[in-house]
């Protein structure tokens, strides 16, 4: 295994998750070789966390150092080589370095004493980890890394784990190195001639029903299973899908084929527009012959995925997912075309979200009224739908780019004189319609400085929740089901407004208040948790290795029990996934699969967290070297 400290290759790289691999990832060498003393846990007195992916060598280097009671005001913090254990830097010399926070009051957020780590002046590239002395006991850190490029291969990792949970196909080892597995959900009455199931008003996780509607047999294939269920819900497929191409188009211009290492590799496109175009072409898919979208494909859940011999079943259209169908593919359109990657594709796109759009047209939402609140569509089993008006006004924002047509600015004017600014990172699709409207060649300039005054005021305001105004050196609104989405939300904030600003200084101060969460989500958090899975291989020591999810974390089942935790014969879940993290607090969170400890609001993943996050992470990967 090379050095994880040489300059240009600090990781293994993905060959760590597919180009060669055939065993599970292993840490860094220097790791396994390192005699230290006792690693942190979230149980000692004195706790320092890092960001165990790393640091920017001429970046900000805050760590965390919390404790339970008071801090003793004699703690002597170390920087130490990795490799020989040497100190090469010493908080005695470095008398600013501590700083308490809040005087040395209880941080009301995580109930730990605080004090800041400042080692930004260091800045010698290597892998290292801070030593001190806590009630007599030697301890250090999580190992973390200083280099130019440091986030890079982690976020290229989270982009990979979405061709892992690809639906409906085979995942060969020469891409998905241990995580293979064979054709899934191909087999007779499954993706490729999935039937219509009347709901039967089970929840949203459980088939559909046993009646079938229409034995019309039905292409269904492709997109992204949406957690750790085998589900494919429109609306979430949607939201996804969207929060992806920003993502894309955040970095548009730093990214080139063959970064994934994906079976389209080579073909001259973007590996991340690729991967998006596995969702995108589902959404072309997934309606009938009028363009009416069904609302949700049902796949269900096992291990390994194409052991599951079970029919494949679609939920009746819907209004709510056909306009969002219409959003969706109306963005990629626009994304296609602008990028020259291929003509036809878009063209196809702007078809078929018209072809949805006319339908909405003739057939005004709500197709079939709740009885409760007319206003709304009744449920027919597709759930997670999103906001009709909102999806309409992307889809006209899209349209107005790509067309100029007057009828689709007034339709954007129209919902965008209903829109509030809200908390940083709150108004999920809006940011998507901003960016497509104000970015359209005849678009009204007082539309668009409005629009960017949102962004840049949600930016400020986090930008108040960071550094050494929080103790943890992040916030959010509140810590709920999913609170790694709103982090990845949050601090996607800042990188928005660091793209739309020409000033350099307010460049910079957004994107230090940004990395901020990339620091949370690395590790430096209340739990000391890398959120994203496996990624030993690139330095996270305490990355997530338990995830609820129907291959690679179902309890009980053996098959399942390799990838389950670490330890002989165990290789873990694939890498780079991010799972839904604390849920009540900062520090509530269950790790195991215990049933009766509801361990789907903590460690199950969900594509709606994973695209937002990348917004942030893919910008620090293809960016962040640059900064």
């Amino acid at each position: 295994m090379k050095s994880v400290v040489a300059l240009g290759a600090l990781f293994l790289g993905l060959g760590s998750f597919g180009l060669a691999a055939e065993t599970p990832p292993k840490a860094p060498a220097s790791d396994s070789q390192n005699q230290g003393p006792a690693v942190v846990k979230k149980t000692s007195p004195v706790r320092v966390w890092a960001d165990q992916i790393g640091y920017r060598t001429k970046g900000p280097k805050m760590l965390v150092v919390a404790g339970t009671a008071e801090l003793p005001k004699d703690l002597v913090f170390e920087l130490c080589d990795a490799k020989t254990n040497a100190a090469v830097w010493s908080s005695k010399d470095n008398a600013n370095a501590v700083l308490p926070f809040k005087n040395g009051q209880k941080d009301g957020e995580s109930g730990d004493f605080i004090a800041h780590l400042d080692l930004s002046a260091f800045q010698k590239p290597g892998r290292y980890y801070v030593a001190y002395d806590a009630g007599g006991q030697k301890t250090r850190s999580f190992m973390f890394n200083i280099a130019d490029d440091v986030y890079r291969e982690a976020g290229l990792a989270a982009w990979k784990a979405f061709y892992y949970q690809r639906a409906d196909c085979e995942k060969p080892e020469k891409y998905a190195g241990v995580w293979n597995h064979g054709p899934a959900f191909l087999g007779p009455n499954q993706a490729k001639e999935a039937k219509i199931y009347k709901w039967n008003g089970h929840p949203h996780f459980e088939p559909v029903g046993k009646d079938i509607l229409d034995d019309t047999p039905r292409d269904v294939r492709g997109a992204w299973w949406d957690a750790g269920d085998f589900n494919k819900y429109t609306g979430n497929t949607v939201r996804c899908h969207n929060d992806l191409l920003l993502a894309y188009l955040l970095v548009a211009t730093s990214t080139k084929d063959k970064d994934l290492n994906i079976p389209e590799s080579g073909n001259g496109a973007a590996d991340l527009l690729d991967e998006v175009r596995y969702g995108t072409e589902y959404l072309i898919r997934i309606c009938d012959k009028d363009g009416a979208a069904f609302g949700k494909v049902h796949e269900q859940g096992g291990c390994p995925p194409d052991a599951v011999k079970n029919p494949v079943q679609i939920t009746e259209i819907s209004g709510a997912a056909t306009m969002a169908r219409a959003a969706a593919l109306a963005l990629a359109a626009v994304v296609w075309k602008e990028s020259k990657f291929d003509d036809a594709f878009a063209k196809k796109c702007q078809d078929e979200a018209k072809r949805s759009w006319d339908l909405m047209v003739q057939k005004p939402y709500p197709w079939t009224p709740d009885a409760k609140d007319p206003k709304k569509e009744a449920y027919t089993g597709y759930w997670f739908a999103l906001d009709h008006n909102q999806m309409r006004a992307t889809a006209a924002a899209c349209f107005f780019r790509l067309t100029g047509e007057s009828a689709y600015d007034q339709i954007v004017k129209d919902y965008w004189a209903t829109v509030k600014s809200g908390a940083p990172g709150e108004q999920g699709e809006v940011y998507t319609l901003i960016w497509m409207y104000m970015n359209a060649p005849k678009a009204d300039p007082a539309i668009v400085t409005a629009m960017k005054k949102l962004i840049t005021d949600q930016a400020d305001q986090m930008v108040q929740w960071t550094g050494e105004n929080k103790g943890y050196g992040m916030g959010i609104r509140g810590f709920w089901w999913g609170s790694n989405a709103l982090i990845g939300r949050t601090g996607a904030m800042g990188v928005m407004a660091a793209e739309l600003t020409s000033d350099p200084a307010a460049k910079k101060k957004y994107l230090e208040a940004s990395e901020q969460y990339v620091h949370y989500l690395f590790g430096r958090n209340a739990l000391g948790k890398c959120w994203l899975t496996n990624l030993k291989s690139l330095g996270a020591e305490n990355s997530i290795m338990v995830m609820f999810h129907s291959w690679v974390g179902k309890d009980g089942d053996k098959a399942s029990l390799k990838y389950i935790g670490e330890g002989p014969d165990k290789i873990g879940p694939f890498p780079g996934m991010i799972v839904g993290g604390p849920n009540g607090n900062m520090k509530r969170y269950v790790e195991g699969l215990n049933w009766t400890q509801s361990p789907w609001e903590f460690n199950e993943p969900d594509i709606t967290y994973q695209s937002p996050c990348l917004q942030l992470l893919g910008y620090f990967a293809y960016k962040g070297k640059d900064m």
